[in-house]
C-alpha cells in the first residue's frame, strides 16, 4: 500500500502525522509525504490544487486516492491498521473518544481560525479577534479539566488522536500570546504527551516544539 501525507508543520495535519507514525511503528507500513507551506501559499498552487482542490491540507494520498479531514483520515487509519491502536476497540469508549475529537476539530479549531484570521469573519477585526480569543481561553480551560482526571490519557488508558490535537492547541496559544502557565494541568499534560516517542519523532520531523509563548 502506498500512503503519502500533504502536511503543514504545526498545523491540524499534524493529528494524521502522529497517527501514521503509529501505524508505522506498529505494522511496519512505511509512508512517505510532502510539507505544504501555508504562509507561502504553497496550498493554492496548481500543482496542490490537482491533488486536494480545497487547498488544504491534510491531505492523504492512499495508493494514489484522496481522502481529506483529519477525522476521516484517523478514522480510516484505525480501520485499516487496529495493529496501531489509534482508537480504544470497546465500541463505548472508541465513541468517546472520536465525541471528544469531533469537539476539538469543529469547535476548538474553528474558533481559533477567528483568532489567527478574524479578517474572514468580520470587518472589525479587532473586535472580532478579542471575542474569539476569549472563547478559545475557555475550550483550553476546559482541556485543562480534562487533564485532570486520574486516566493516563484525555479519553481514558491509550493515547488517541484527541491527545495530539491537544498538543497543537497548547502550541497554537502560546502563538496567540496566551500564557500555558494558565492552564498548569493542561501544560503538564502537554508535556507528557510530547514526550511519547512516536510523537516527538513527528515533532522532530516537522521541526517544532511545545513551547511557543513569548513572555
Amino acid at each position: 500500500m502506498n500512503l503519502h501525507l500533504y502536511y503543514c508543520p504545526g498545523t491540524c495535519s499534524f493529528v494524521p502525522h502522529v497517527a501514521l507514525g503509529l501505524v508505522e511503528e506498529a505494522t511496519g507500513q512505511s509512508y512517505t509525504s510532502t510539507l505544504i507551506n501555508l504562509k507561502n501559499g504553497e496550498q493554492q498552487t496548481p500543482e496542490y490544487k490537482a491533488i486536494n482542490p480545497r487547498s488544504q491540507v491534510p491531505a492523504l494520498l492512499i495508493d494514489g486516492k484522496l481522502l481529506t479531514q483529519v477525522i476521516a483520515i484517523v478514522s480510516y487509519l484505525d480501520s485499516k491498521f487496529p495493529k496501531a491502536q489509534i482508537f480504544p476497540t470497546d465500541p463505548m469508549e472508541r465513541a468517546q473518544a472520536l465525541s471528544t475529537l469531533a469537539w476539538m476539530n469543529n469547535t476548538v479549531h474553528t474558533t481559533f481560525t477567528r483568532v489567527f484570521r478574524p479578517e474572514r469573519f468580520s470587518a472589525d477585526v479587532a473586535s472580532a479577534k478579542s471575542m474569539a480569543l476569549e472563547i478559545f481561553k475557555s475550550y483550553l480551560a476546559e482541556i485543562d479539566g480534562m487533564c485532570q482526571k486520574n486516566s493516563p490519557y484525555i479519553c481514558g488508558s491509550q493515547l488517541t488522536p484527541a491527545d495530539i490535537y491537544a498538543i497543537a492547541f497548547i502550541r497554537w496559544a502560546g502563538v496567540a500570546g496566551v500564557d500555558p502557565c494558565a492552564y498548569p494541568n493542561y501544560q503538564a499534560y502537554a508535556r507528557k504527551v510530547a514526550d511519547h516517542p512516536v510523537v516527538k519523532k513527528i515533532m522532530a520531523k516537522e521541526e517544532i516544539t511545545l513551547d511557543t509563548y513569548a513572555k
